[in-house]
């Protein structure tokens, strides 16, 4: 294709990748998660009651009173573990590192599910568990090990975005929908592995709640 065409589908890969696949599979888990788990998506039904109590557009300014939901979301992060893998780094220069001694121009890819399954850090780690993230007041708290994004200065950019775009669609789908699987028809969770990790194709009941 040549040095410039290629320089452009790496872009518009990129762009694809990070910019819409990665916030639309989050969300496709979270939805699979609430389904299969009818008890956390009636207690974030009881949030959404208590501090929404209608129909109206959920915004930023509720963000800080809808701690079960951020923590849903949180959650979803670390147990869908959607990009396993974080992107290849390339040590700029000779590098030791507890006891081991990598050379300039070592590829390096960090673990991310390693960090996101540790049972030291994430106790009952293969349990969705929104909990985890819920303080003893009740307000939600993150870890500093909640890495989907990576670390860093290379750690992605659309970060914040992201974690935005999450909770809008989130919290408004949420509020205006009950959610429930088909008993003849349950969803397949083995993920589908490609670029990031994306579920199966599935059906679902949905019934509007006002």
């Amino acid at each position: 294709m040549g040095k410039k065409n290629d320089q452009l589908l790496g872009c518009v890969f990129d762009m694809w990748l990070a910019g819409q696949e990665t916030t639309s599979n989050t969300l496709a888990w979270m939805i699979l998660y609430l389904m299969t788990n009818s008890e956390i998506q009636s207690k974030l039904h009881q949030e959404l009651d208590k501090q929404i109590g209608s129909d109206r557009l959920i915004t930023l300014d509720d963000k800080m009173d809808l701690n079960y939901l951020n923590a849903i979301i949180a959650e979803t992060q670390r147990y869908c573990n959607l990009i396993p893998n974080n992107i290849p780094h390339r040590l700029t220069e000779d590098f030791e590192f507890h006891g081991f001694h990598l050379e300039a121009n070592t590829m390096v890819i960090s673990q991310i599910g390693a960090v996101l399954t540790n049972e030291k850090i994430f106790p009952e780690a293969t349990k969705f568990k929104p909990e985890r993230f819920i303080d003893e007041n009740g307000k939600f708290q993150t870890k500093p090990e909640l890495i989907p994004f990576g670390v860093g200065k290379r750690a992605c950019l659309g970060e914040g975005l992201a974690r935005l775009e999450l909770y809008l669609f989130a919290a408004n789908l949420f509020n205006h929908f009950k959610i429930a699987t088909i008993p003849s028809n349950p969803p397949n969770m083995t993920p589908i592995i490609g670029g990031t990790k994306m579920p199966e194709p599935f059906l679902a009941h949905i019934k509007k709640r006002f």
